[in-house]
């Protein structure tokens, strides 16, 4: 698949971002990142390594066929899981191996990309079991079809209650009456996303055509699992056929593999890496990271979905050029290194909080308006959007690490209590130059005996051990915390943060079924008053 020696693939598997664990006498067991789904497959692998051998190089082309096949979607979905995007997969010989890794790259996207089936679900299903035109349509509660592994049909209402994957994925479903599935002309099912597939159109060795569909709620997010999905299966020997998707608004081809466009930057490239590259130079090395250079633009192949920046293009560069080739070198310095007098400050809290007996969390700073606003009911008139996001689950700048906390909290429902967590980390407001950074300490404890009183002593801990001030806590009022059961955490007249027990209504918002208390405490305006 290489072409190249072993020892020197072996040798050359870190190049490319992936962790080797074990190396047998016919197998090399890796890890990759999960920013590089494409690489979830021998395929994906071996083609990156003959990129960086040399043995094949410059962006991969993939050509596509319209299938004649088109799927029309209910807008009554709209609500539900809205987006669908599919291709159909011809002439394929898999063998048992294929379709192990094929299964095994689906299940990686689901619990990547597809945030466990909640933003994205794949379904892979036998082409000739299917009589087109295909309808992704709403039905209620008591449709039945025979799921995948059944012999006898159950209702969706069935499903959910009563096997494992309703009851693990159910809740991905917004709830209501509605419910999607993918079935054909004469009512076959093929999947009831993101829950189970049906049993009609399952995938086998003998399989030679498969058509391969990703419902999501997010657009690209769907777009980036399919192109991943289709040119490994296209590396796999597969040809791609195009399917026309008709919504009301209009209608789409999927997939669409075009090259993904950044700005080659030049003097970026340089000035990151410390090398001065010709152009030249820096076109042999993208195009040994399979990519292309059209114009001003570095093109990566569509299932790159982790280039996004003019920096991602640079890291290429250096891949391509061999990053073994690249000497260390000190930066031109005459003045001594030193520790940042801050990060000291922000270490030692974070060892006083983990000394405590606190487990340390480092949750994203883009969030998304639910978890941060609409749950506990506050106004998002001063939020900081980022200009278009690539995802909504990540689309605001965090002002407060409470629903950060909390929505890991939620995660982790299924755990023994107490459970105590902190965090450092920074957040975001609007100021009057713009947006002010600013630096805090996020701390929640849960459990059933959860309140203002344990919190205020973890806070009264920490405080007499990072600093010789006195802490006022006068009682105020916080969107996070229960009337009356709320304080603020003041040194003279500065305010530095809250103290107290969360709103019961956020809590159950949150799926949670035990109290919650803790505090937010603003470090960047604590370590100016101990300066």
């Amino acid at each position: 698949m290489v072409g190249g020696n072993r020892r020197k693939i072996v040798d050359r598997l870190p190049y490319i971002g992936l962790d080797i664990e074990e190396v047998g006498t016919d197998f090399i067991r890796v890890e990759y990142s999960p920013n590089r789904p494409d690489l979830g497959t021998d395929y994906g692998i071996a083609r990156a390594m003959r990129g960086l051998l040399g043995k094949e190089v410059g962006l991969p082309m993939f050509r596509t066929k319209p299938s004649g096949v088109f799927v029309s979607v209910d807008r009554r979905l709209s609500s539900v899981r809205p987006y669908i995007a599919c291709c159909v997969v011809a002439g394929l010989e898999l063998d048992d191996e294929d379709v192990r890794q094929v299964i095994s790259l689906q299940e990686d996207l689901h619990n990547g990309l597809g945030r466990k089936r909640k933003r994205v679900a794949i379904g892979l299903h036998d082409m000739d079991a299917i009589s087109p035109p295909l309808y992704y349509r709403g039905v209620p509660a008591s449709f039945e079809f025979v799921p995948l592994g059944a012999k006898e049909p159950s209702s969706m209402a069935s499903i959910l209650t009563s096997t494992s994957e309703g009851r693990a994925y159910g809740p991905t479903l917004p709830g209501g009456t509605i419910f999607p599935v993918i079935c054909d002309s004469k009512g076959t099912v093929l999947s009831f996303p993101p829950i189970i597939n049906g049993n009609a159109t399952r995938v086998t060795t003998k399989t030679k055509r498969l058509f391969v569909d990703v419902t999501s709620t997010d657009l690209a997010a769907g777009d980036d699992v399919l192109a991943v999905m289709a040119t490994t299966l296209a590396e796999a020997g597969g040809n791609l056929k195009t399917v026309l998707v008709k919504y009301e608004s209009g209608a789409r081809a999927t997939p669409d593999l075009t090259p993904i466009g950044i700005p080659l930057d030049l003097g970026l490239v340089r000035s990151v890496l410390g090398l001065d590259l010709s152009r030249k130079e820096v076109l042999r090395a993208l195009a040994k990271s399979r990519m292309g250079v059209s114009g001003g633009k570095a093109l990566g192949p569509r299932y790159r979905v982790d280039l996004l920046h003019r920096v991602d293009v640079a890291e290429e560069v250096a891949l391509g050029y061999g990053l073994d080739k690249i000497a260390p070198v000190y930066p031109p310095s005459g003045q001594p290194g030193a520790f940042n007098p801050f990060e000291e400050f922000l270490d030692l809290v974070s060892t006083v909080m983990a000394e405590e007996g606190m487990v340390e969390l480092m949750t994203y700073e883009l969030v998304d308006e639910k978890s941060l606003y609409s749950l506990f009911r506050r106004p998002s008139s001063d939020r900081v959007a980022v200009q278009d996001p690539k995802s909504l689950d990540h689309s605001l700048l965090r002002d407060s690490l409470i629903p950060s906390l909390m929505a890991a909290l939620t995660g982790n429902v299924k755990s023994d209590y107490p459970q105590k967590v902190y965090e450092v980390g920074r957040t975001y407001s609007r100021s009057e130059s713009g947006v002010a950074e600013s630096w805090h300490l996020g701390c929640l404890v849960a459990h059933s005996q959860s309140s203002f009183t344990e919190a205020k002593m973890y806070l009264d801990a920490l405080c007499r051990l990072v600093s010789e001030e006195e802490i006022a806590t006068p009682a105020v009022d916080h969107w996070a915390f229960t009337q009356g059961r709320c304080a603020g955490i003041r040194v003279g007249e500065t305010e530095l943060g809250f103290v107290g027990e969360l709103k019961p209504e956020a809590i159950e918002a949150f799926g949670m079924g035990v109290p919650v208390s803790g505090f937010e405490l603003d470090l960047s305006v604590l370590y100016e008053l101990l300066k």
